[in-house]
């Protein structure tokens, strides 16, 4: 039986988009060679032809993580213009429009469980609230007043990955404005 699908080369990003959407569906356990090469329909060849092995996927699946939901919001940033608060403003509207926190839940179970993704996640907890208490000391707070905002506004936006399922994304868009007042509130 020769299927010319089975032939097919896929990028090293199609694997990475292919695990990562087999995560978010599935959980990490379902992150297989074998299973992905089926749901690819594509041989398990093909694999190893951008990957030396799983442990290689799993670091591109989490850097691919980091890239999509992190530092494209980092990016985004740069350009937002106005007044510290409008930026931060701008910030949270772009984290909620784009739901960059949804899959935030499943790479923090998996990390959970495996040391290696408990210190990317770590990394990557540090690099938003570090951007995040940049924002505030521009804003006007202390280093040390920033630092605690930064930490309860990302910690706020992680819960609402979380709990806030049932609220859909225009009632939470609604609300933004209003959360970087009270976040950014001097009184």
């Amino acid at each position: 039986m020769t299927d010319k699908s089975k032939n097919k080369r896929l990028t090293r990003e199609s694997w990475v988009k292919g695990a990562f959407n087999t995560l978010c569906e599935e959980g990490i356990d379902q992150v297989r060679v074998e299973r992905l090469a089926k749901k690819l329909n594509v041989t398990k060849g093909s694999f190893y032809w951008h990957f030396k092995d799983r442990s290689e996927l799993l670091d591109a699946l989490i850097e691919y993580w980091n890239d999509e939901m992190t530092k494209t919001v980092l990016e985004n940033a740069k350009m937002f213009h106005g007044d510290p608060v409008q930026r931060i403003f701008s910030t949270l509207r772009d984290i909620i429009s784009n739901e960059k926190t949804k899959h935030d839940p499943v790479f923090r179970a998996w990390a959970n469980h495996d040391p290696k993704a408990q210190k990317y996640v770590e990394k990557v907890d540090k690099l938003r609230t570090s951007f995040l208490t940049d924002l505030f000391v521009d804003a006007g707070f202390s280093a040390e007043e920033s630092e605690i905002r930064a930490r309860m506004l990302y910690y706020y936006v992680l819960g609402e990955a979380y709990v806030t399922k049932k609220e859909s994304r225009a009632v939470r868009l609604k609300r933004i404005e209003r959360k970087a007042e009270i976040f950014t509130n001097k009184s």
